[in-house]
């Protein structure tokens, strides 16, 4: 057993806690929108007599509930697919050049799929 072995079950852990993490806050997200949609149907018939700048907020923070909600859909993705590359052997390498992923980089981001340079070329900087 090397010292990557042990680093991998880390970085396991670690994936572990973040995708419990963003599964509870997708549960709270989820109920939060549940609520405003059922407050919302009670209030329709009330929206006659809103100033449209109140429905203008009311569409701008559902607008990025969802935004948000696709954001965390998007990181358990994330780190649903970095558990799978442990689990093949290949945690810590790069999907775009096969290079490893620093491990400064992978302790702050343990879902990096990229290295910094080719996260640099896919976002375009």
């Amino acid at each position: 057993m090397t010292g990557r072995k042990l680093d991998v079950e880390k970085f396991r852990q670690m994936l572990l806690d973040h995708h419990a993490r963003f599964q509870a806050q997708a549960r709270r997200l989820h109920r939060r929108s549940t609520l405003a949609d059922q407050s919302d149907e009670f209030s329709e018939l009330a929206d006659y007599d809103d100033h449209p700048a109140d429905v203008a907020s009311k569409t701008f923070e559902r607008e990025k509930e969802l935004a948000i909600d696709e954001n965390v859909d998007d990181l358990i993705a994330r780190v649903d697919r970095a558990i799978e590359k442990i689990d093949a052997g290949t945690y810590g390498i790069c999907d775009r050049c096969g290079n490893g992923i620093g491990r400064a980089r992978l302790e702050a981001l343990p879902y990096a799929a990229f290295c910094i340079e080719c996260q640099d070329i896919v976002d375009g900087r």
